[in-house]
């Protein structure tokens, strides 16, 4: 073999090995590349299906807003129940018509007629929402629809239930608190619950005591008290419904224990035991051996008691009635009614939530059930004989429009028979009038 034909054939054996290694080269690279693509079209799927879930679980959230939304609007009293309990009288609603805590923890008054009636059915408030999506297989509707022809692949609806968290036994008391639950249904089975706890009692009224009587800011200038000069006046913290524990008869600031100790000294026996308790205050302490109750809040401070008032007022706007002065009744045993009186009152008789800013003054036979806040004036005035009682509690307290409490007046002339008593049913029966507020929401 001459030199040339060699070195061809090792060309030739080298050439096709170059072309194996390229075979191998060009392989690797189209995997490594196939690889890529596939991982990027898998990202992008996952990406979009992602995006998709989580449209489809904000449309849940938003399912569940609405239901929150419109059981707020049921129970601050903006929805009739269908079908009616009773024909409204014209131009104004029944009694029975009007939503309340109690009715909506009812089942006969919260649920429609036909509602399972089996034991641990929700109260739903289906008489007052429009339920109208049946599911397959399930006897009656189960959900309210927001979207127009809902579907449970695209649209959007929610179900609610109701709950107490302080299980009140509803025959004897009326419920201060409740739990809406609200789920929301989104597209493609997507669900996202809401709970929001509320409160009937929209002002936050707390009572320490059947009469309270809140001292002045000096801690040294005292209280007008007089308690009436016949044993025929009594004062008790003994709840007369019979249902909370016993509360002290009177609440004072820590420097007014000798004013009031003064005032039934000739007659203790008018004044129940626990007879009184000093309010807790920092800048007035109470004695030694004396006892503290809570202050309400809005008795911390004057801010504190004006803000209140304005408060207060624009609730009875809403919920009650507001009026420049009164002279009668505020409210009856049967139509228990929120007042605000922008002024002097001359109470006759009455039942609910009365706050007065002004002087309230009362004689003859004024009987009344509920909770009196004298705010502002701070004066309360009865005389004249006959008899009467507070079922409740009485709140007074003295301050103007601008600088710190100043001293309360609190004075009882004249013969008959009359009790101050606190009353717990009486307590709760006026507090949810001002209507009721949300406390707090969170996501489940």
């Amino acid at each position: 073999m001459n030199p040339i034909e060699l070195r061809d054939r090792t060309s030739l054996r080298k050439s096709k090995s170059q072309r194996g290694a390229a075979l191998i080269t060009v392989l690797m690279i189209s995997a490594l590349l196939l690889t890529a693509g596939g991982a990027l079209i898998l990202t992008t799927s996952l990406a979009g299906t992602n995006s998709v879930d989580a449209t489809a679980e904000m449309q849940a959230y938003y399912g569940a807003e609405a239901g929150i939304q419109s059981t707020l609007n049921v129970l601050r009293g903006n929805v009739m129940p269908n079908p009616l309990f009773v024909s409204n009288p014209s131009g104004s609603v029944a009694p029975q018509n009007k939503i309340d805590f109690t009715k909506a923890l009812t089942s006969t008054t919260s649920n429609l007629a036909s509602d399972p009636t089996t034991a641990g059915f929700p109260k739903r408030l289906s008489r007052w929402l429009t339920y109208n999506y049946t599911p397959s297989g399930v006897a009656y509707p189960d959900r309210v629809a927001i979207s127009a022809g809902y579907n449970p692949l695209s649209g959007i609806a929610y179900s609610i239930s109701v709950t107490d968290p302080d299980n009140t036994p509803l025959a004897s008391q009326v419920p201060l608190r409740l739990i809406v639950t609200s789920t929301g249904y989104g597209p493609r089975g997507t669900r996202k619950t809401l709970s929001t706890l509320m409160t009937a009692n929209g002002l936050d009224i707390s009572v320490p005591a059947a009469l309270v009587l809140r001292g002045h800011d000096d801690a040294a200038t005292d209280a007008t008290i007089d308690l009436g000069n016949s044993n025929a006046k009594t004062y008790s913290g003994v709840d007369n419904a019979g249902v909370e524990a016993t509360k002290p008869s009177l609440a004072v600031s820590g420097h007014d224990v000798t004013t009031v100790q003064a005032a039934y000294a000739s007659r203790p026996g008018t004044v129940a035991d626990p007879k009184f308790k000093v309010l807790e205050l920092p800048n007035d302490p109470a004695p030694a051996g004396t006892t503290t109750v809570p202050t309400p809040w809005f008795l911390k401070t004057a801010n504190d008691a004006r803000a209140f008032l304005a408060e207060a007022e624009t609730f009875a706007t809403k919920h009650g009635v507001v009026v420049s002065s009164l002279n009668g009744a505020a409210g009856t045993a049967a139509a228990p009614q929120f007042t605000f009186v922008n002024g002097d009152c001359h109470l006759d008789s009455g039942a609910g939530l009365l706050i007065v800013p002004g002087t309230l003054t009362t004689s003859g036979n004024p009987s009344f059930s509920g909770l009196i806040l004298v705010l502002g004036q701070g004066r309360v005035v009865k005389s004249g004989g006959g008899n009467g009682d507070t079922l409740g509690a009485m709140m007074i307290a003295r301050f103007g429009s601008t600088g710190g409490f100043l001293n309360p007046t609190f004075q009882v002339s004249g013969g008959g028979n009359s009790t101050l008593q606190y009353d717990s049913t009486a307590y709760r029966n006026s507090v949810v009038l001002s209507g009721p507020v949300v406390l707090g929401v969170v996501e489940k």
